[in-house]
Formats: C-alpha cells, sequence, structure tokens
C-alpha cells in the first residue's frame, strides 16, 4: 500500500487555484495573495496565510493523517463586501473539505482604509486514500 504525503504548499497551492478564478464583482477575478496588502494593493483581494498541518496519526513512523488549518483574509472597501466575499469563499473551499471554523470581527484598517473579515478553516488529509475529509 502507497501513502500519499501531502505538504502545506501543496495545500496553498491548491487553495490559490481554487480561488483566484471566483470573481467578486461578478466580472473580474479577485487577487490572491500571500502577504497582507499595503495601501497600493489592489481591492478586494485575499490573503492566504502559511498552513499550519499537524500530524495526528501515523504507521511504522510514516504520517497518514494530517490535520490542516488555515487562515484567509478577505479585504474590500465595505463591511457587506467582505462578508459576502467570506460566504464565496466558504463555498469554494468546500470543494476539498475545508470548512470555515472561527470567524473575527469586521476589522477596519487605518492604514488602508479597508475592512477585513479573517476565517479559519480546517480539514483532515487522509494518505491512505490521498484524500480530504471533513473534521466535523
Amino acid at each position: 500500500m502507497q501513502i500519499s504525503e501531502y505538504s502545506s504548499r501543496e495545500l496553498s497551492d491548491e487553495i490559490y487555484t481554487l480561488l483566484s478564478v471566483i470573481q467578486d464583482d461578478g466580472t473580474n477575478t479577485t487577487d490572491v495573495v500571500l502577504q497582507t496588502p499595503t495601501t497600493t494593493s489592489a481591492f478586494p483581494c485575499r490573503v492566504i496565510n502559511a498552513p499550519l498541518e499537524m500530524i495526528t496519526k501515523t504507521e511504522n513512523a510514516i504520517p497518514i493523517v494530517k490535520r490542516f488549518q488555515v487562515t484567509i483574509e478577505c479585504w474590500a472597501k465595505g463591511q457587506r463586501n467582505v462578508m459576502d466575499m467570506g460566504q464565496r469563499t466558504d463555498e469554494s473551499l468546500r470543494a476539498i473539505n475545508l470548512i470555515r471554523t472561527t470567524t473575527t470581527q469586521l476589522l477596519f484598517d487605518e492604514v488602508t482604509k479597508k475592512y477585513r473579515l479573517i476565517a479559519s478553516y480546517e480539514m483532515d488529509y487522509y494518505g491512505v486514500h490521498n484524500s480530504f475529509e471533513v473534521i466535523r
């Protein structure tokens, strides 16, 4: 039996692929970045923070189950805009069984003059089946 390994980098790339096709304005795709936006960044945008991984089960020292957690930030000019972006993010990430587990209150950033919503997502990866599983 071949056990597949899956890395944080691979998850980040897959999330990027899923989120980079979302058109929050109905016409143009929304930027997806890996760092906090600045005053010169394009808005709206999503920020993918580095995924965290925890090995939850091993067999002969080989990880067979990993839990992944990733935080996604939605940035836009209005509160309702970031709430809608969060909903579209949820819908896209369900394709790989990433489920929203926590959300912060809407925050206003004084530097960029934009609102942001920070949401955490989690899922389990089973190396034996090379599959993503819902955690709840």
